[in-house]
């Protein structure tokens, strides 16, 4: 039997159903790398405005406006935010504040001002920044005067009065800050995402009987799942395929990868030797302890004697002692843990046994999450 990886496994297209699960299972890691991001990007720009760029002050007034009416007499509704940033910007205002500031230069004025329309289109918020209170409060208080008397000249303002004018106040955050947040999120929430996808591409392990037929050229019995409850497809059709690839015979061995072969001997032996129409099979310890199974009640269920001889290996202490066992049985079946990455260490073993002329009856995909199962299948 050829025990080597297929080529149609490496050569395997994505299964996207998987993906989605499996990356279901990791979005807590993206939206802590996206939160650690955040609070990175909000350090740092925080920090290097300390270092590197000057103290900023702000000061924010609200101011009330009046319209006229036109020849119609409709009251004027065109004005909005854009509007009143590009008059204050122009000659007709900023000749006016100008006037009020001798000294200052025309663009140096312009940038530390801005002009907003948040919702109602009569109250108008004026915004100036700058690296001193003397610089803010002398604009403000030139760009409010400005604007009264912008007012007068307008036939389409009755007037604009003042009705919050803000004391310049230190800048600790800002747009800026914020965006250095957003974008420390973004860069390593995205790297995230990148850091599981290609986790996902190198991982090895198996969650479908799919992965195990794709993988290695043995058969996929079945799925042991870690509540073996005996109404579950999964344990019906992996106790009908081992009953029908051993027929007459009763003996076995069964090769844990993940080394806790006693406990899924006592799984394998419970499926097999017991018939449980009623579904009364209880949970399976997660430990080797005393292995008894509940039925309705409270009370222990009888003992069933065993017609089946499982013998069972741990990987990690196999040797040729335990291929001889092996070779007595009728073969051995390989598992293998749900979720764990055990790809190169299944292929060792797979060519341990070829090599020991140890037949591989099939493998069985063990412990394996019954709910990423039925979303799965679903």
């Amino acid at each position: 039997m050829k025990m080597e990886m297929n080529e149609e496994y490496l050569n395997k297209g994505m299964d996207l159903k998987r993906l989605a699960l499996y990356l279901q299972k990791k979005i807590w890691l993206v939206i802590m790398f996206a939160i650690l991001g955040a609070t990175c990007g909000g350090i740092i720009y925080q920090v290097v405005r300390a270092m590197k760029m000057p103290v900023e002050y702000a000061s924010v007034s609200k101011l009330y406006i009046s319209f006229g009416n036109d020849e119609n007499g409709d009251v004027y509704q065109y004005y909005n935010g854009y509007t009143w940033n590009d008059l204050i910007d122009a000659d007709p205002i900023l000749d006016i504040v100008m006037s009020s500031l001798p000294g200052y230069d025309r663009d140096q004025v312009r940038k530390a001002t801005k002009a907003e329309i948040l919702s109602d289109i009569r109250l108008l918020t004026i915004t100036v920044r700058g690296d001193n209170e003397k610089f803010v409060r002398e604009i403000r208080n030139a760009m409010e005067s400005g604007l009264r008397e912008y007012a007068r000249s307008a036939e389409e303002l009755k007037q604009i009065a003042v009705i919050r004018s803000g004391a310049p106040e230190r800048v600790y955050w800002d747009e800026r800050t914020t965006e250095a947040c957003v974008t420390g999120a973004v860069i390593l929430g995205v790297l995230a995402v990148l850091i599981i996808g290609f986790s996902y591409v190198l991982d090895e392990s198996v969650y479908v009987q799919e992965d195990l037929e794709k993988k290695y050229a043995c058969k996929a019995l079945g799925i042991l799942t870690r509540n073996q409850k005996g109404l579950q497809p999964y344990a019906r059709e992996l106790k009908a395929n081992l009953k029908y690839l051993m027929g007459e015979e009763r003996t076995f061995a069964v090769l844990d990868m993940d080394n806790h072969a006693d406990t899924r001997k006592l799984e394998v032996e419970r499926l097999l030797n017991t018939d449980d129409a009623d579904g009364l099979l209880g949970t399976m310890p997660a430990a080797e302890e005393d292995f008894t199974w509940n039925v309705p009640g409270g009370e222990k269920a009888p003992e069933v004697k065993s017609e089946w001889d499982i013998i069972a290996f741990n990987e990690n202490i196999l040797s040729g002692e335990e291929c001889k066992k092996i070779r007595e049985t009728s073969g051995v079946v390989v598992l293998l843990p749900f979720g764990k990455d055990t790809g190169r260490k299944t292929s060792r073993i797979l060519s341990f046994l070829k090599n020991q002329d140890c037949k591989v009856l099939g493998m069985v995909i063990a412990q394996a999450d019954e709910e990423f199962l039925n979303r799965y299948f679903a």
